[in-house]
């Protein structure tokens, strides 16, 4: 397979909600999928602590304490949401009415009501709304 048969015509925008220890489970896929150019990461969202420490993994210079920074920015097309699985509906509710495709970490709610909403809201909206791990 020719390697550059892979790369996608421009990279899936990312923003990142969450800099805790699951990230490191996603750090190898974040990788491959930029080395073929398929995604960039645009915008980090952690705690102030894990500033360095996410803005080196994920190879990105705009990070932020305040996930609503990434919900309204103009410039992503997905939000990954790695945060504490109590915030994963909030957010993930967030990002879909913003128009952004959504990669919730598991689960992506805690409740069936909350699941039945994301899930009619990502049919209203078109967009995705994919539970990890994939």
């Amino acid at each position: 397979m020719n390697p550059d048969a892979s790369k996608a015509s421009s990279p899936l925008r990312l923003g990142i909600i969450g800099c805790g220890n699951v990230l490191g489970a996603y750090q190898m896929v974040i990788d491959r999928l930029r080395a073929r150019g398929a995604v960039e990461v645009i915008l980090a969202c952690g705690r102030e602590a894990q500033r360095s420490s996410a803005r080196s993994l994920l190879q990105t210079a705009r990070f932020t304490t305040d996930a609503r920074d990434v919900i309204e920015a103009d410039d992503l097309d997905a939000v990954i949401i790695l945060t504490s699985m109590s915030e994963h509906a909030r957010w993930a509710q967030a990002a879909l009415e913003a128009g952004k495709h959504v990669l919730v970490e598991k689960p992506f709610a805690t409740t069936l009501t909350e699941a039945n909403n994301l899930i009619a809201l990502s049919e209203r909206t078109g967009r995705l709304l994919i539970c990890a791990p994939f």
